[in-house]
């Protein structure tokens, strides 16, 4: 019989928001302790946690519960409510942010958030074999200290760890790691500096391979495997509802704002011809140049094009620099970043760039050049110019990389590293040579100083430094 305290939770509201937790092993839809509530009341959102099979009753249920068994009942739930055409936002506890990682990667949901993941196992738990003690002891009694038990007063989960769990979380964990990769929604994690079960390991092993464009993280400090029962409890809260808010995660539907800027120095000869080009892209909802203190009439050349905002540097501070400028100057979720001296550029050329970003397979896109360099040398054919990136990888890119042009490299380095990746193809267009912009000896000279100062931010990339 389930105890009176252990039901499923089902939270109606007159939205299509829907908020799907998945609560722990030996735990029950209480693990969440007022969460479901504050959600249902913050965001006008149904909220569903289902009780979990072999939960509720008594330890030994658990006996013959599988690792299939809970996924396909979590699976044939979530099916039901993403037929219904609601908008989810996926939670989980302990084994049960694992459990939402894992659909994640694999149903069309709003977000995730996951709580103590149990991802990697901390001490005696993540000793080889130790599922097989409970050939000799099944269940295990929990540590619990007097402050925790007065919190889950009315609630339920029980006393006792069942010996199946080690095997059911490392096979959850297995699993995940086979198609971590493939999750792209936004996503959270919460961990625990000191919990007695997960590793706080686990935090940066998901969002290091994650492909999410949006990601949040936070370390608390309890002792408690639970943080909904320690003295963090209402942080936690706070925590899920900022994310949720400051992402609009239940309004993704809605069109995402782009930009292209473009960093220029005393390029009026040619960018009034890259102008012409973006000024014909239907997908641009903004033209941002920021001129880098040029001293030849690029602002009158600007001034042409009435769609295109026009910012001056007081000083030359460099192209990474007026990049980030560029970035700070508006509040598009897609930035597209362009040369002011290209050749042949087409609008058809830009737009294959964008669209991969838009789409959200990739979290940056980089157009490659014909040059001669670009086509012989592979370090300067991903330092190209012309990339498409959503606003978050510019703001997570370490500050060293923002300086002068070792930046893209420092885009890829960063992407690569946290983004999931980058994609990249070449295309029919140019870019004229420093030597013949320049003159022979200055053009030279500038551009073996560029090639230094990416070779310096690879260098660094080689030592782990950024």
């Amino acid at each position: 019989m389930v105890d009176q305290n252990a039901k499923a939770i089902e939270l109606k509201a007159d939205s299509d928001n829907e908020f799907f937790l998945i609560h722990g092993y030996t735990g029950s839809p209480t693990d969440f302790n007022q969460l479901p509530y504050h959600l249902h009341k913050k965001f006008n959102a149904n909220v569903r946690v289902i009780m979990l099979k072999g939960h509720g009753t008594k330890v030994e249920d658990l006996d013959d519960i599988t690792f299939n068994d809970l996924l396909t009942q979590i699976e044939t739930a979530l099916r039901e409510d993403i037929n219904k055409g609601r908008k989810i936002i996926l939670g989980g506890l302990s084994l049960g942010a694992v459990f939402a990682l894992h659909l994640s990667a694999e149903y069309p949901v709003r977000a995730v958030f996951n709580i103590c993941p149990t991802y990697i196992l901390r001490f005696p738990f993540n000793v080889k074999g130790i599922e097989h003690l409970g050939k000799y002891k099944k269940y295990w009694k929990k540590p619990r200290k007097t402050d925790e038990k007065l919190k889950r007063e009315g609630t339920f989960s029980y006393d006792y760890m069942h010996a199946n769990g080690i095997k059911i979380v490392r096979e959850a964990s297995n699993k995940l790691k086979d198609r971590i990769n493939k999750i792209k929604c936004p996503i959270m994690t919460i961990c625990s500096i000191t919990d007695p079960i997960g590793h706080q390991k686990s935090l940066k092993e998901i969002h290091n391979n994650v492909k999410s464009s949006i990601k949040r993280k936070k370390i608390f400090r309890s002792r408690i495997h639970n943080i909904f029962f320690s003295k963090t409890e209402n942080l936690v809260y706070k925590e899920v509802s900022d994310f949720v808010k400051e992402n609009n995660l239940f309004d993704l539907d809605k069109q995402e704002k782009i930009a292209a800027i473009i960093p220029s120095y005393n390029e009026a000869e040619r960018i009034g011809e890259v102008l012409k080009v973006l000024c014909d892209i239907d997908i641009l909802d903004e033209i941002i140049v920021i001129d880098d203190g040029s001293t030849d009439n690029t602002k009158d050349v600007v001034k042409n094009f009435e769609k295109v905002k026009y910012y001056k540097n007081k000083n030359n501070i460099g192209k990474a620099g007026s990049m980030d400028l560029g970035v700070k100057s508006t509040d598009a979720e897609i930035i597209f970043f362009c040369d002011a001296d290209l050749i042949d550029l087409k609008p058809e050329i830009v737009t294959k760039i964008i669209e991969p970003v838009k789409n959200g397979n990739y979290n940056m896109f980089i157009g490659l050049r014909g040059n001669f360099m670009q086509k012989t040398v592979h370090l300067f054919a991903i330092n190209s110019g012309e990339r498409a990136l959503r606003r978050i990888v510019w703001e997570e890119l370490p500050k060293q990389f923002k300086y002068r042009y070792r930046v893209e490299a420092g885009l890829n380095y960063c992407v690569k590293k946290y983004f999931g990746g980058f994609g990249y193809k070449e295309f029919d267009y140019s870019q004229p040579l420093k030597e013949k912009k320049y003159g022979f000896i200055k053009g030279t000279i500038l551009r073996w100083s560029m090639n230094i100062d990416v070779l310096i931010a690879y260098i660094q990339e080689i030592f782990g430094k950024a």
